[in-house]
């Protein structure tokens, strides 16, 4: 039986502008089940960067409950956060990128070269170590991203539209590893996204949230997640087609209010 690794009821985040204070999420509710991965699709300025913050233990200025593993969300621990950009240090090589957070955890150096080493083989980057972050590719700088969080042993994945800057064939190639590192560690993944198609390919969960100041109007239970034999076929575009609707019907009723 599945267990519900992160829980949100009634999530509600203001926040200071111009003096002025503005809703960001309202009314939040999301549960996503342990080893399970979900996906939020919304349009722009719906919150779900805002939520994130939250559940990365950046925003302690929220009311109502979020726990992730029965806790309220600190920073650091067991939960790994991948930006937009990835969040690289353009001065630091792969290597020194990648060891970061386990030194700042501490960990001794046979500890640090043991877990770098084995993560950044296993994610194919280690001839690539001592490069530096411009001198590689959009998806190799990625991987680099998805390797300094697992080097940390996370037990949930927040990624932040984190395959947006890529062309389409890297973008899937990602998607596809992705996948791959999921089905083999059962992390619990929650990921941000405006591509349709990538939502439906990868979340078991697909929540789609409203217009700002944004809640979750519809969570879709996704069987299709991660089969790449039905990617393109009719099920699949439907699902796709369906969720694009949706959207589209949300943002033209925000606009005519």
């Amino acid at each position: 039986m599945s267990v519900d690794y992160l829980s949100i009821k009634s999530l509600h985040v203001d926040y200071l502008q111009k003096g002025k204070m503005i809703t960001a999420v309202d009314s939040v509710d999301l549960s996503l089940p342990q080893s399970k991965t979900g996906v939020i699709i919304g349009p722009s300025g719906c919150g779900k960067s805002t939520l994130f913050n939250v559940l990365a233990g950046l925003n302690h200025r929220y009311s109502g409950h979020v726990l992730i593993n029965g806790k309220v969300p600190e920073g650091g621990g067991e939960t790994a956060l991948i930006l937009q950009e990835y969040g690289l240090l353009p001065w630091k090589t792969v290597w020194d990128n990648v060891i970061l957070g386990l030194q700042l955890r501490k960990k001794t150096t046979q500890e640090i070269q043991s877990q770098a080493a084995t993560v950044l083989d296993k994610l194919g980057l280690l001839s690539l170590a001592k490069r530096f972050p411009a001198q590689l590719s959009g998806g190799q700088r990625q991987r680099v991203a998805i390797a300094r969080a697992l080097v940390l042993e996370p037990k949930l994945l927040l990624m932040d539209e984190p395959f947006s800057s890529l062309d389409a064939l890297t973008r899937e190639e990602i998607q596809d590893f992705l996948l791959q590192i999921w089905q083999e560690t059962k992390l619990t993944i929650l990921l941000i996204t405006h591509n349709i198609e990538e939502a439906v390919f990868l979340g078991n969960k697909i929540f789609v949230m409203s217009p700002g100041p944004g809640s979750i109007i519809q969570v879709v239970e996704n069987e299709m997640a991660g089969d790449y034999e039905l990617r393109g076929k009719v099920p699949f575009l439907e699902m796709c087609s369906s969720l694009r609707s949706l959207l589209h019907r949300r943002e033209q009723h925000a606009a005519d209010i």
